[in-house]
This record gives C-alpha cells, structure tokens and sequence, in this order.
C-alpha cells in the first residue's frame, strides 16, 4: 500500500525488539501455551509511527528474535487464534 512500509515496518519492530530485549523484556507476553520450533512463542504490541500498530509473534534464539506472524489485530484473543491458525498451517 505505502512505497517502503516494509523496510520502516522491519526498521521499526526491529529497533523495538531490540530495545524491549536490552530491558528485560517487561512489554512481552507468551502468546500461545505451545512452544513453536521447541521454544515459548512471545507477543508484542509494536507502534509503527504513521504505519498504525501491530502485534508480532516471535521466538527468542538466544539474542535473536525469530519472527513468526505479525498482524493489524490488536485485541490478544483475535491475535492468538490467528497465530494459532497459521501456525497450525504451516506445521501441516
């Protein structure tokens, strides 16, 4: 939609995801009770400036989030059925 949205949208989660893990992650939240890829898959409510917010679904390897989903739903239960959803798609 936007021209460059997807390099300010990976700029953007990637300096607070950086942030968040340089101050223990106080903001992050377990966003499925199931592991994914053997690991506590963690949500993140993320604002991106003038892209609007978003939730991300990542996993922490090591120092490096690995991220799995990301999505316009705010409200936690209609993030975590649709991070369910595509990971149930993905596993299959």
């Amino acid at each position: 939609k936007h021209a460059g949205s997807q390099a300010l949208a990976k700029e953007c989660i990637g300096a607070i995801l950086e942030r968040e893990q340089a101050t223990g992650l106080t903001k992050v939240k377990l966003a499925l009770r199931q592991p994914v890829a053997g690991r506590p898959c963690f949500e993140l409510r993320c604002n991106l400036a003038k892209l609007g917010s978003v939730r991300v679904a990542f996993i922490l390897d090591g120092q490096v989030a690995r991220i799995w989903f990301i999505s316009t739903s705010l409200q936690k239960a209609t993030f975590t059925s649709e991070v369910s959803r595509v990971l149930r798609e993905v596993s299959k």
